[in-house]
């Protein structure tokens, strides 16, 4: 609330954030924990439910109800650990992309020695993740909107890391419609293409990328990429 708060007056007033208002807005880490928040009918919620919705649009929420599923926080060891690994795979900076960044954790953590070599672009579908990782990071190009809506050049980025959604649904996308791929394979499908030959996909994904029965999806990746390492959370 009090990241929503901050972010209204910023907007409203037309100035960058402050480093204070900055720390405020990076605590901002989605409704995936807490999706009572938005039941109607649950009456130990009554109160967060009021002053939400009176704080935000009705297209502001519908967008951060609709995010529930998909908006969990991805601890900063976990990050710095892929950072490391790319790191020991060669990489010092470059063209970067994070698919669903959130209020952007993955930018935040981005090594300081690579800053000045990299380009970073991030995608987010929730509106208010999506304008307050624009306020933490006014440098980086943040586009508002599903990954199957962002037009991208093949072959792109250097890069690309990230949290990616998961879940058993599928999203409408006319260049992957007819691979039938889970959201989360979605997102690997989408992005690899969207990475340069000899470049690194590094995410984090559910079970289900690497378990399910069915070994069409690992196929596909296998033809199209080399899997140089895995870690089991």
């Amino acid at each position: 609330i009090a990241a929503i708060r901050t972010l209204k007056e910023i907007e409203a007033s037309g100035l960058a954030a402050t480093p204070q208002q900055q720390k405020t807005l990076a605590g901002y880490s989605g409704w995936g924990g807490i999706p009572q928040v938005f039941d109607e009918s649950n009456a130990k919620w009554s109160s967060e439910y009021a002053e939400l919705k009176a704080l935000l649009t009705n297209e502001e929420y519908e967008s951060a109800r609709a995010s529930t599923p998909n908006a969990h926080y991805t601890s900063p060891e976990v990050i710095k650990t892929i950072y490391t690994a790319l790191a020991s795979f060669g990489f010092e900076g470059g063209r970067v992309l994070e698919p669903s960044m959130g209020v952007g954790g993955f930018f935040a953590l981005y090594p300081q020695q690579w800053r000045e070599k990299s380009e970073l672009h991030g995608v987010e579908l929730d509106s208010v993740s999506g304008r307050i990782g624009q306020l933490l990071y006014p440098s980086a190009h943040i586009t508002i909107e599903g990954f199957e809506n962002v037009p991208l050049e093949a072959d792109e980025f250097d890069v690309a890391v990230g949290n990616v959604p998961f879940g058993t649904y599928q999203l409408y996308d006319p260049e992957f419609n007819k691979h039938n791929l889970l959201i989360h394979d979605y997102f690997f499908a989408k992005a690899l293409s969207k990475v340069r030959p000899g470049g690194i996909l590094a995410f984090i994904t559910s079970k289900g990328t690497l378990d399910k029965e069915n070994a069409k999806f690992r196929q596909y990746l296998a033809q199209r990429a080399r899997l140089i390492g895995a870690i089991r959370l």
